[in-house]
């Protein structure tokens, strides 16, 4: 466990560097401003990939842009699975994505982080945007700011997976902010209650390699116990490269153990077998376009 990125997140929210780039997005409203300001464009968020505090797409999302947060330090629900297997703490050599994340933290804290974060995305063409490819829900005064912001701009789709189902339960979010819950095996039980009150979205859970015993109990009563379909993602931190894994026969091994209700998981298909992205698949926000 690379306990240091958890220490350096701390580090970097303190820092007078993230609290300039935060104060810089809060006072900016284009491409010009930011571009002369006195940071350096990929920090600040100027060219093909940013724009201030959104990055635009990545690896596995496509070009889909994302709003990311310190991880762990900003996820409440966060669980002994993600200490130990949460893939932002594994990511090491992006320094300026880890100082972005530590400004956007500080940027939401802000009562008009609405405002800012709307300003922003009427200059992005994209339609559908991304929360917390790190980070979580916080707070309820957060999750508000973006129950506002989607509000505000209801010709797009904000998407996300939270661990933070005590918040998501006690605000009435919008139909084009898709929370999914996300499950693993020391929380289930709570997000089986939690879907079975909100009645949306997906559950979703990590599948590790060589634990298949646990994780198909674990899925069994999900799908015992909900409706939802169950998108499965690949512990691709355990196991690198990722397109090693089998997704046959997975599949296979999923069929056994689960009968017909393996009608009803979905392996991520990028995670899996390396490709469609996120832009193109589309399932976890399709529906609400």
């Amino acid at each position: 466990m690379r306990l240091w990125r958890l220490e350096e997140a701390e580090r970097l929210v303190n820092s007078e560097l993230a609290q300039g780039l935060a104060e810089t997005w809060a006072s900016c409203a284009d491409e010009k401003c930011l571009a002369d300001s006195p940071y350096d464009p990929a920090l600040v968020g100027v060219g093909r990939w940013w724009l201030g505090p959104f990055t635009i797409g990545n690896r596995k999302l496509g070009e889909i842009p994302f709003y990311s947060l310190p991880p762990v330090a900003t996820c409440p629900g966060a669980t002994p699975f993600c200490i130990r297997w949460c893939y932002a703490v594994y990511e090491i050599a992006n320094w300026r994505a880890h100082v972005r994340e530590a400004a956007s933290y500080l940027l939401s804290l802000r009562d008009d982080f609405p405002d800012i974060v709307q300003r922003f995305l009427r200059r992005l063409p994209h339609r559908t945007v991304r929360l917390h490819v790190s980070g979580d829900f916080y707070s309820v005064e957060y999750l508000e700011k973006w129950v506002e912001v989607a509000r505000r701009e209801p010709s797009r789709v904000f998407y996300t997976y939270t661990k933070s189902f005590g918040l998501v339960k006690r605000v009435e979010a919008p139909r084009n902010l898709v929370i999914h819950l996300s499950a693993d095996p020391h929380n289930y039980l709570e997000a089986v209650e939690t879907w079975r009150e909100l009645r949306r979205g997906l559950v979703t859970y990590v599948y590790t390699p060589g634990a298949e015993r646990r994780d198909f109990e674990v899925l069994r009563y999900i799908l015992e116990n909900t409706e939802s379909k169950i998108l499965l993602f690949l512990n691709h931190v355990q196991h690198a490269p990722r397109l090693r894994i089998s997704a046959a026969q997975i599949w296979r091994r999923l069929k056994e153990a689960l009968g017909p209700l393996a009608g009803r998981v979905v392996l991520d298909p990028e995670e899996f077998a390396g490709a469609p992205q996120c832009s193109l698949c589309q399932l976890c926000y399709r529906a609400y376009i």
